[in-house]
């Protein structure tokens, strides 16, 4: 997970067992301070395991911190730069799974109500 915040940018990387694993386990919890200009960033093992095979892993804070200096980012361009580079790194072929989420808080601007976009891609032959 990445943290980012002004010219400033985090890993946190503590150890923490899996939930569910045994009774006594509990969550790694760490506390943020909300403010404009936050950005986190948290991504399954796929994004690191990028370009493993051909001996050039993917450093996820190096492109983090490409997409944030040449522009404001929204989210979704950078998640989309995340999974475009590491599938390149795989030479379009993930060797697993990559899931990333980016989250951004923003100024208030406009009326009081908070808004949250999620898009979930769905096969057209998908059934339920």
């Amino acid at each position: 997970m990445y943290v980012c915040r002004d010219e400033q940018i985090d890993c946190l990387q503590e150890d923490s067992i899996p939930l569910g694993t045994s009774r006594n386990v509990r969550p790694l919890i760490t506390e943020i301070a909300i403010e404009p200009g936050l950005i986190i960033v948290i991504y399954t093992d796929g994004l690191v395991h990028a370009g493993k095979r051909r001996g050039m892993p993917m450093d996820v804070g190096a492109t983090i911190r490409s997409v944030l200096e040449d522009q404001d980012p929204s989210p979704q361009i950078l998640a989309d730069s995340l999974l475009a580079q590491a599938v390149s790194l795989d030479e379009n072929r993930p060797a697993d799974d990559i899931s990333v989420l980016v989250l951004k808080v923003t100024s208030r601007t406009g009326d009081n109500v908070r808004r949250m976009s999620v898009r979930l891609p769905i096969e057209r032959n998908f059934r339920l």
